[in-house]
């Protein structure tokens, strides 16, 4: 089974659904095109300076968005950081899952990834479990008819409870975007009964707290799913015969995120050195600029509608509309 349909199920389910590339197809580009090979270990990490120059382009082109993501410009106002789920991190941590082979490689960058959008601590929990199943999935030597559910529920179960509140604390702290005094309530209390929340969750199967979650074990029994992962691990993992019906740019980052896997790319040709990132909205129409994110750009069409500035750019990669 080829791993890197996982990623190319989601950009066609999300396509299938809108019947355009929502900003759940958006953000896996965005990481995908951030993630860059390590050259003192075997990994692909973010770059975060990347990461953020293209999710701050990203807010211009957007399409549709939560408010996780709206907060993460400007001031971050503590009651959505901690309160809110951002809805848009799994599409974020399949590509850090297909692109790394070390299960603690990509539990570190998905913690990282899911706290520069939300300290919300069911989104961690939930985001952690995802990716840690999706991982066992995903590895070329499980075949699916030797995986048990009872099997996979217990190996979640350990990761969970091995999770050290303490090692996490020491490791991640930083990486929230805001002080952990700014939560509302006793954040060490929260955090185990959090814990305890999911770990239950695995015992009862009940999923009004992890939905997404128990979704994605019922579907490892061979059910239907019902959330948005659950339908993509669904199609990726029993409808091997689909066709896939989207762009051609969409299709090429599925061999481009394993030939990461392989170390099969110099992380020097990904790096950019300098950051040449101008204004669109201070192009006319015609005109070629040059943009270290999207490359050779042409404006297609600049107009004003209903007190909305729009620009139209043709990039390599395809079309984009920015608006402000």
């Amino acid at each position: 089974m080829s791993m890197e349909r996982l990623q190319l199920h989601l950009f066609q389910k999300d396509y299938i659904d809108k019947k355009e590339y929502s900003y759940i197809s958006q953000l896996a580009v965005i990481t995908i095109k951030s993630l860059l090979p390590m050259m003192d270990e075997e990994a692909n990490r973010i770059d975060y300076k990347r990461f953020t120059e293209e999710f701050k382009l990203w807010l211009d082109y957007r399409n549709g968005d939560n408010s996780s993501l709206l907060n993460c410009q400007g001031r971050v106002i503590h009651e959505i950081y901690w309160g809110e789920k951002d809805d848009s991190i799994i599409s974020r941590i399949i590509p850090i899952v297909l692109a790394n082979k070390n299960y603690n490689i990509v539990e570190e960058e998905i913690i990282k990834n899911i706290l520069f959008t939300t300290g919300n601590l069911q989104g961690l929990f939930e985001g952690l479990a995802l990716g840690y199943l999706l991982h066992i999935l995903v590895n070329p030597s499980t075949e699916l008819e030797d995986l048990i559910k009872d099997m996979l529920i217990e190996s979640l179960k350990d990761k969970i409870i091995s999770f050290s509140q303490k090692q996490y604390m020491e490791k991640y702290q930083s990486y929230y975007r805001l002080t952990i005094e700014s939560y509302d309530g006793n954040f060490k209390v929260e955090f185990e009964r959090e814990k305890l929340k999911l770990l239950n969750s695995l015992y009862s199967l009940v999923n009004n707290t992890y939905p997404a979650l128990i979704d994605c074990l019922k579907v490892v029994e061979g059910n239907k799913g019902k959330s948005f992962i659950g339908q993509v691990l669904y199609n990726y993992l029993y409808r091997k015969d689909l066709e896939f019906q989207i762009s051609d740019f969409h299709l090429s980052l599925g061999e481009y995120i394993i030939n990461l896997r392989k170390s099969r790319i110099d992380p020097e040709k990904l790096k950019i050195k300098d950051y040449i990132l101008p204004d669109i909205f201070s192009f006319e129409e015609g005109d070629s600029f040059y943009h270290s994110l999207l490359r050779e750009v042409k404006v297609i069409k600049k107009e004003v509608k209903d007190k909305t500035l729009t620009s139209l750019i043709q990039t390599k990669t395809g079309m984009y509309l920015f608006r402000k």
